[in-house]
């Protein structure tokens, strides 16, 4: 039997921490992660001896930077099962990469359809309505479960926007399932991996999409700095944003652009972000995807479980598949005031609508307390989580 009671929290500087004299226990990691030494030294090595500007130089410094940043570029393109480091472009973070793919189609957009689930967050969400698109829901039942047999694309359907997983429920939607049916009417389909790409093996040929979006702050690497994945069909898109690095030729009446992923990204971008996301992949790949899987489905099972047979707490959502996040709340006390407390108790869980307040609606909630998983957690978290929650109980008592 595999043994999946390795500390590797070890791993991670800040988890010494102490808040209010007690160890952190730090279950805020749906909103961002915490960073492994090797990411940090990472870091910390770029600015003190390769720092340069990439791809324009020919000075040593340059040229070593480059090779860094490609490097990285090649790795993401690897971990998620591309066909080509072309199809890979470095982004601001999630939110970053859905709007410039929002910003880049809006011809098409504008006036049509794009299908979402209920239970997006704020980024999948907002961008499409800037695009000047209609939103319209896939169906899912009482337990958030989505209804991929439910699905209606019609001519004005133009995208399929749908998240691996949701950052508040913790849910695991059928991307593949749901792009099988876009295919059939030649819809495209953007998958926000923002909540699914520290947890699970994730392959875009597999799946199938042309796009897919994820932040390095969530999986261990630097803030600022994500990923859009632009399969090879819409290679040609027109930019979204225009500037230094990505054309071709420039003249006062037209410019003509690199191919991708040159094309994509204007401007000097976040080099040691980018350089780190590679570094977190190493963290990650060398314990292996299927090892972090099944550790983070033992503690997360084991908090859920504990969670659902304790009395007067609410816990929201209940799909066939679930990963990261848990939101739930204690009968009568408010979410705010739950999350101050457990913060004195050294517990670090985020409250509020996680923005997602469509689903919050749904829920019949104007927020949840949210405990959010990772590799570092074990099922000690989990009990200082229900320690805590006794504690908040009695004080409302």
């Amino acid at each position: 039997m595999t043994d999946y009671s390795k500390d590797y929290s070890k791993d991670f500087p800040i988890l010494e921490k102490e808040i209010y004299g007690k160890r952190l226990v730090y279950l805020d990691n749906a909103a961002t992660s915490q960073k492994p030494d090797s990411v940090i030294r990472t870091l910390s090595e770029f600015y003190r001896s390769d720092n340069s500007n990439i791809h324009r130089g020919v000075h040593y410094l340059s040229e070593i930077s480059s090779e860094r940043y490609e490097k990285a570029r090649a790795k993401v393109s690897d971990f998620i099962g591309a066909d080509d480091p072309g199809e890979v472009t470095f982004t601001a973070g999630t939110t970053d990469s859905i709007n410039q793919v929002a910003c880049s189609l809006k011809p098409i957009l504008e006036g049509n359809e794009v299908l979402i689930s209920g239970v997006e967050h704020h980024s999948n969400i907002v961008p499409w309505q800037l695009a000047g698109a209609k939103l319209r829901a896939i169906p899912m039942d009482e337990d958030c479960n989505l209804l991929p047999d439910s699905i209606e694309i019609t001519d004005r359907t133009k995208m399929i926007a749908i998240s691996h997983a949701s950052n508040v429920l913790g849910s695991v939607n059928p991307v593949k399932e749901i792009t099988e049916i876009a295919k059939e009417h030649d819809v495209p389909v953007l998958v926000d991996a923002a909540q699914s790409i520290q947890h699970l093996p994730i392959d875009v040929r597999d799946i199938g999409c042309d796009f897919l979006a994820f932040s390095g702050h969530k999986m261990y690497a630097a803030t600022g700095v994500g990923v859009l994945y632009t399969s090879e069909r819409f290679s040609d898109i027109m930019p979204s944003r225009g500037g230094g690095g990505m054309i071709d030729r420039v003249t006062l009446e037209r410019t003509t652009y690199l191919k991708p992923p040159l094309r994509f990204e204007a401007g000097t971008p976040h080099i040691a972000g980018a350089i780190s996301i590679g570094a977190a992949i190493d963290y990650m790949q060398n314990i292996g995807m299927d090892h972090i899987r099944k550790r983070e489905h033992e503690v997360y099972s084991y908090a859920r479980e504990k969670l659902l047979g304790t009395d007067g707490v609410t816990v929201y959502g209940n799909t066939d598949l679930m990963c990261g996040s848990i939101s739930f709340n204690l009968d009568e006390i408010h979410h705010y005031d739950t999350g101050l407390i457990l913060d004195k108790l050294g517990i670090a869980v985020r409250t509020g609508h996680h923005c997602a307040q469509p689903l919050m609606r749904t829920l019949g909630t104007e927020g949840t307390v949210r405990a959010s998983f990772a590799l570092y957690n074990t099922k000690e978290d989990a009990d200082r989580l229900l320690e805590g929650m006794e504690k908040v109980r009695m004080m409302y008592a």
